[in-house]
This record gives C-alpha cells, structure tokens and sequence, in this order.
C-alpha cells in the first residue's frame, strides 16, 4: 500500500509539471468573465482527468489479472518516457528561445481559451485535463500503481483521488485564488504570465531533464532491485 501510494504520489507531480496547463490556466482565469470561466475550466479538468482515470484502471486492472510481469512493463515505459523527457529537455536546452508554443495543439488551445464562453472553456480543459501523450501515460501509469496485486480486491479511492488533486493542482490552486479575489488577483495572474512566458525555455529545459532522470532511475531501480 506504501510502495503504491507512492508511485501514485510520483506519477501525479509529474503530471501537475505542465507549462501548458499553467498557461491556459492563466489564459482562462483573465478572460472577460474570470470567475466563470475559471469555474468552468476547473470543472472541464477534473472532468478529464477523472475519465482518463477511469481508463487507466481498467487497463491497469487488466495488466493485473493478464500478465504476470506487468510491474516489468510498468518499469520500462517508467524507463522510456524518462528517456523521452531527457531527449525533449536537451532538445529544448540548444533550441532557439521562442516566446508562442511552437505545437499546434499548444497554440490553438491558447489562442481559443481567450475570447470563449464557459461551454468552450470546459471543453478545452477537458482536453488538457485528458491529456496528451505524456500526460495520459503518467495516468496510466498511477492507475496501474493503483491496481497492483496487494489492491486489487478493493478499488482504492483513496489513491485515485489523491492523484486527480495532485495532478490537478496547478489549475486548482490559481481558480481557487480568483474565485475568493477576483479582480484583485488580475494583477498578480498578469505578472505570472508574464513571467511564465519569460522563462518558458528554462522551466521546459529544467522539468523535462529532472523528470527523466528521476523516472530513468526509478525505472532501474525497480528493474534491477
């Protein structure tokens, strides 16, 4: 149980380390309508996130009862995706510094979550809340965590729960702020966008590279222990 929660806990900071999510988040919260959007884009993430949830239990669930070395398999897409985030860190790391996500995906949702309603904004939170490739398989991976044999009589609440906080916690905590400030916060969201799109590289580079080696070393170390 504390080998899992553990995991949990690991997979669900890495995946709240999103410039992404921070910056729609940001986008979001100074619309013309702060509060209900922000509502409305909390909402749509938590939404995502607990679908892919859903899923990833199930298919943690499944590599449970199927295969018998499926904490092996855990440990080596651990291993490959840590390779993954070195390789973007150091790609990011010699790239020429830009200021506008490059990604299309990236660029359209920034752009859309500006002069939207509350539905569009939900929608566009659900997405991220989802995730993309890296997002979604560090779902995928707690929920296995979740799902292993010492569990796997009981579906553990407890651990769900604490990942869909801790994975959504940099939309949570910034929603919370300008639902109880309002316009007061306006001035402080502007200086930290302002700042997140200064050292965009920087945090990308720094992220990228420290999560990889984290989970190339967790990998191995579950692999050769």
């Amino acid at each position: 149980m504390i080998h899992a929660g553990a995991e949990v806990l690991f997979y669900g900071l890495a995946a709240a380390l999103s410039g992404l999510v921070l910056s729609a988040t940001f986008v979001a919260i100074r619309s013309q309508r702060p509060r209900t959007n922000a509502i409305a884009f909390l909402s749509g993430f938590l939404v995502g996130t607990v679908i892919a949830c859903g899923i990833g239990l199930a298919v943690g669930q499944a590599a449970v009862d199927r295969l018998d070395s499926h904490e092996q398999l855990e440990a080596g897409l651990t291993f490959l995706l840590g390779l993954a985030l070195i390789a973007v860190g150091l790609h990011a790391r010699h790239a020429a510094p830009r200021t506008e996500p490059r990604g299309s995906r990236a660029a359209a949702i920034l752009a859309g979550l500006h002069n939207v309603g509350p539905a569009a904004t939900f929608s566009m939170a659900g997405l991220l809340g989802f995730g993309g490739p890296k997002r979604l398989l560090l779902t995928f991976l707690a929920m296995s965590a979740a799902s292993q044999a010492a569990l796997r009589d009981i579906v553990n609440f407890t651990l769900v729960a604490a990942y869909v906080a801790l994975s959504t916690i940099l939309v949570s905590v910034p929603v919370g702020i300008v639902i109880l400030a309002g316009d007061r916060a306006d001035v402080l969201f502007a200086r930290g966008q302002s700042w997140l799109t200064e050292h965009a590289r920087t945090l990308r580079v720094t992220v990228s590279l420290g999560l990889g080696v984290a989970f190339v070393v967790d990998a191995l170390l579950r692999l050769f222990a």
